[in-house]
């Protein structure tokens, strides 16, 4: 399942429409329906609202896993400080992730001043990190 077809099913779940689901959000409801039809990708505030509104976790949202789990607070100052405190804990440097990965100093700086990584983004760092998408954008 991708993360269209998940939303699709929450909505549907709980019987609400585009127009309802972002008026909601504050989004436009063409917003929504890209992010239904995999035609935009979310950014992560989004993600994080959508978890909130929909009492899940991020890996259920995004259709990683069929078990859901509520969401904890989203705690982090910025995405890139989240990071750094994984890279840290999982003993990674810089440089071994600009080596093997495509995530050079610049996103950093990026992240730093509050740009959201979008959905493939987080997706490829979970992955690195060998963690979940919850616990990579501090929701657990």
């Amino acid at each position: 399942m991708n993360f269209g077809e998940s939303l699709k099913g929450l909505m549907i779940e709980k019987n609400i429409d585009s127009n309802k689901l972002a008026g909601n959000l504050g989004v436009t409801r063409k917003s929504v329906d890209n992010w239904k039809n995999n035609r935009t990708e979310i950014a992560l505030s989004y993600l994080v609202n959508l978890c909130h509104y929909f009492n899940c976790s991020l890996s259920y949202l995004i259709g990683k896993t069929d078990q859901n789990t509520i969401p904890g607070k989203f705690s982090i100052e910025n995405f890139g400080t989240q990071v750094r405190t994984i890279m840290k804990r999982k003993g990674i440097s810089t440089y071994k992730l600009e080596k093997e990965t495509r995530f050079a100093g610049k996103y950093f700086n990026v992240w730093d001043k509050g740009s959201d990584p979008k959905l493939s983004m987080l997706i490829e760092l979970a992955n690195y990190f060998d963690c979940s998408l919850d616990e990579l954008v501090g929701l657990e």
